[in-house]
């Protein structure tokens, strides 16, 4: 927080992205809290719906819906919120709330009530997301961004993992009501180490930035029009654009290899159930292990910064590697694959999370984080069924194969729409020389 000393405001002291600096390392504990509570809340409350209340299938979609829409829905406005309130209060009042939201899910009597709860949480988790894209930008300094984005990208492998284990063990030993409300304790600590955070004010445009330099933030807009000014941020700017359609494209492939993977292990492999989760497990190691080294790598090697040529070998990387852990009847090099699937996963999303905060027009990540969060979820819904009806149509490894040249062309056209812009070029040439000129 900032200090003031005989009326002068000291600026505040950046976060280390380090184990060393205690803030940050509670941050990634907080972190990992939000994201192990987001998937164990998941399973829980879809196992209180059929189990405790006795729903249907259609109940039970009903409910996942109630839980998974608002974000959809809500975060290309929420990410209004963010720029104007800062990404720390936002996390603070979305992990609250979460809290809230849980608890009443805890003490829901009918199956009714339930999914309001569950729309309720919906709701909270959409202030999250675009914050959480924008905090690193306002706690740490520029040149520590891609390693603070692939550290925090650690603790959502870990959710990945660790959450679905927490409410397994959960509504075994303590039942569902119990295990909503140490979901609801969780939230709380991830609210409790933000505190702490310092807040460093908005970096400036430098002058004569050209057509991207944006005057200062307005707010009071209606939501229609907050949501339009991260689009327009986003279809002005080539480089943004390409992050959009490489996201895209990798969320895809992903949410597609979500029907394609228990298919694959059962008629391809013959292997039973529980073969797809170790899948899954090999490549949360790779996320993990590959978010821990990156930060080493980058200061070993210092040239390292997130240009598109990276971003583009990250969505390509991602869709080879799905076509690798589906393409082949050998179990040894479906777990490389998933490996290999995690390790490239984890670069892209870093990269890409660093691209993103230093191209976004000053006081708008937020709103342009909030539009990309939504195309990616409307992307990753829209996967399934297509992804479905074209095993359908096409056959399984066919159809694997077609699902995972999906990012690889999304990150093919992405380096091609940028390369040739001289726009974003110059941006980043400017962009990287006010960075020198204002350390």
């Amino acid at each position: 927080m900032p200090v003031f000393s005989g009326g002068r405001r000291i600026p505040a002291h950046p976060v280390r992205p380090s184990f060393r600096d205690p803030r940050f390392a509670l941050l990634l504990v907080g972190q990992s809290a939000g994201w192990v509570c987001s998937w164990a809340a998941s399973l829980v409350l879809w196992g209180f719906a059929a189990y405790h209340f006795g729903a249907n299938p259609a109940g039970i979609s009903l409910t996942a819906l109630c839980w998974s829409g608002p974000p959809v829905v809500l975060t290309a406005f929420t990410g209004g919120l963010t720029d104007r309130f800062g990404p720390r209060t936002m996390l603070i009042i979305g992990y609250t709330c979460s809290a809230a939201a849980s608890l009443g899910m805890s003490v829901s009597g009918s199956l009714t009530s339930l999914d309001i709860m569950a729309l309720a949480c919906g709701a909270a988790r959409s202030l999250c997301s675009p914050a959480s894209s924008a905090l690193p930008t306002r706690i740490v300094e520029s040149d520590d961004l891609l390693a603070a984005n692939s550290l925090l990208g650690v603790t959502a492998s870990i959710g990945q993992v660790a959450g679905p284990l927490a409410a397994s063990v959960l509504m075994a030993t303590a039942g569902f009501r119990i295990a909503f409300t140490a979901d609801a304790i969780m939230y709380l600590v991830g609210a409790l180490v933000l505190i702490p955070l310092p807040v460093l004010p908005l970096p400036e445009e430098p002058r004569n930035a050209g057509a991207t330099a944006t005057r200062r933030p307005v707010y009071g807009l209606s939501w229609f029009r907050t949501a339009m000014v991260g689009a327009v941020a986003v279809a002005r700017e080539p480089g943004l654009r390409a992050i959009a359609l490489a996201r895209m494209g990798v969320i895809f492939t992903s949410g597609a290899f979500l029907v394609i993977e228990p298919l694959y292990t059962r008629h391809v492999l013959h292997q039973p159930s529980s073969q797809f989760a170790r899948f899954e497990a090999a490549t949360g190691i790779g996320a993990v292990v590959t978010g821990l080294l990156l930060p080493v790598i980058r200061r070993r090697v210092p040239g390292i910064r997130s240009p598109m040529w990276l971003l583009t070998a990250g969505a390509v990387s991602c869709g080879l590697a799905a076509a690798l852990s589906t393409g082949t009847p050998w179990v040894l090099v479906a777990y490389l694959g998933a490996f290999v699937w995690g390790v490239c996963d984890t670069v892209f999303y870093a990269v890409a999370a660093t691209t993103l905060q230093r191209l976004a027009p000053t006081g708008k990540l937020g709103r342009v984080s909030g539009v990309i969060s939504t195309a990616e979820s409307t992307t990753q819904s829209l996967s399934m069924p297509v992804a479905g009806a074209l095993v359908a149509v096409v056959g399984l490894q066919p159809g694997a194969l077609l699902l995972a040249a999906v990012a690889v062309a999304a990150g093919a056209v992405c380096l091609l729409g940028v390369a040739g812009n001289p726009t974003t070029r110059s941006r980043s040439v400017r962009t990287a020389e006010y960075e020198r000129a204002t350390r």
